[in-house]
């Protein structure tokens, strides 16, 4: 006895250090998540806002030249109106002004508005409707920029209107475009780090999947040793059943563990045995008090499933239940097969709390003082990546919670 008592503790110290190197391992993680999702955040605002203020600059310098190009071009002008003089000679520069080339959209027009040249304006709309346009460009002109006043001898000559270049245009959307490739980088990069992270998780629960079936394999060969001791003395045979059944499911949960990390065989399966063989595995080890009642609706449909596999789902989603339920309580197994195979598992416990509900199926996060946080996230695995289904939490309260399994139908029965 004394042995069994130390092997005893030795196991529950085991079982301690995994917990917290698990939790460490996790938690570690979630925070890691955290802390990049705020530095990443900082750092496309901070980016973000430099890049506008220097757009900005850079829009405000190149404005100031083109006000300076279109003065030197009134300028100009204005010279060419006051050489009355057909022989006298255009100065170079005045030349080059006016001759020059650039992208900036202009209208010059005489005190009463009428158009006397234009650059860079659309000909087509100017020749459609040569007054209203003009009307409207001296409107959105004047809106961006002051007009330059072109005199001559002291008097209004005439007005120059004008807008921004083409390249003001593009500066104007840079940002926008600049910020759609930054978007589509970071989402990138947010999915490959999600991708990284999943399969460091994936590793950790390999690994440790492994290495639980492992540890459970050297107590299922002693207590094996054990029962063949057992059986050789009188013991009542009611007894040995149950140590033989309680030994099988030891083996059964080994078997369990050791297929974490690789994909299960799937057979076509009555779900209603899988559930009834659990329940009633189980119904003669809780609590008297808690009422374990399967129910079962509609015409079954065989789904393809690994029985062991979503056995230890369901058995998860039970005894989860049985711990939220303090005294007296029901735990009620719904089975139906309308669209998909569906059951629903809910019971009268204290239920989930609410800041706790849309986190509980990630790794790490329990409402129990000792676990690893896991159960769920690994039942949600089964479920969805292995057989394609789904788990939900349908409702939770201080009256009870209630969650879902959805697998597909494989075969219809007539």
């Amino acid at each position: 006895m004394k042995l069994l008592q130390i092997y005893s503790i030795y196991s529950e110290y085991k079982e301690r250090k995994y917990t917290i190197f698990v939790n460490m391992r996790l938690n570690f993680s979630n925070a890691n998540q955290r802390s990049f999702r705020i530095v990443g955040f900082a750092l496309v605002l901070c980016f973000a806002g430099f890049t506008l203020w220097n757009t900005n600059k850079l829009i405000q310098r190149i404005q100031e030249d083109e006000r300076q190009e279109m003065e030197l071009w009134g300028l100009a002008q204005q010279e060419l109106a006051s050489n009355t003089d057909l022989n006298q000679q255009i100065s170079p520069l005045t030349f080059k002004v006016m001759t020059e080339e650039n992208t900036i959209p202009m209208i010059v027009v005489d005190g009463e508005s009428k158009l006397l040249f234009s650059n860079n304006i659309s000909e087509r709309k100017l020749a459609k409707d040569s007054v209203g346009y003009v009307t409207e460009l001296i409107k959105e002109f004047s809106a961006a920029h002051t007009a330059v006043e072109i005199s001559y001898k002291d008097s209004l000559y005439q007005k120059m209107y004008y807008g921004d270049s083409v390249l003001i245009q593009q500066l104007r959307y840079y940002p926008i475009a600049f910020f759609v490739i930054l978007a589509l980088l970071g989402g990138l990069l947010v999915a490959y780090y999600k991708s990284t992270q999943q399969v460091v998780a994936n590793k950790l629960w390999t690994g440790m999947a492994k290495e639980t079936a492992h540890q459970l394999g050297t107590p299922i060969s002693s207590l094996l040793g054990w029962l063949t001791i057992l059986e050789q003395h009188e013991v009542e045979e009611k007894l040995l059943l149950q140590i033989k059944s309680d030994i099988k499911r030891l083996e059964t949960i080994s078997a369990r563990f050791s297929k974490i990390g690789s994909l299960p065989n799937k057979n076509l399966t009555k779900l209603s045995t899988v559930v009834q063989e659990l329940v009633a595995y189980m119904q003669i080890r809780i609590p008297k008090s808690i009422k374990l009642h399967v129910n079962e609706r509609g015409d079954e449909n065989m789904i393809e499933i690994n029985a062991e596999l979503v056995a230890w789902v369901l058995e998860n989603l039970i005894k989860n239940s049985i711990d939220a339920i303090r005294g007296e309580g029901s735990i009620t197994i719904d089975l139906n097969w309308d669209n998909n195979a569906t059951i629903v598992i809910r019971d009268s416990g204290n239920g989930i709390p609410k800041k706790l509900q849309k986190a509980i199926f990630n790794p790490g996060v329990t409402t129990k003082k000792r676990g690893w946080g896991l159960g769920l996230s690994l039942a949600k695995r089964i479920v969805e990546e292995y057989h394609g289904g789904k788990l939900s939490l349908l409702e939770s309260s201080e009256k009870g919670t209630a969650f879902e399994v959805l697998f597909p139908i494989t075969e219809k029965q007539h």
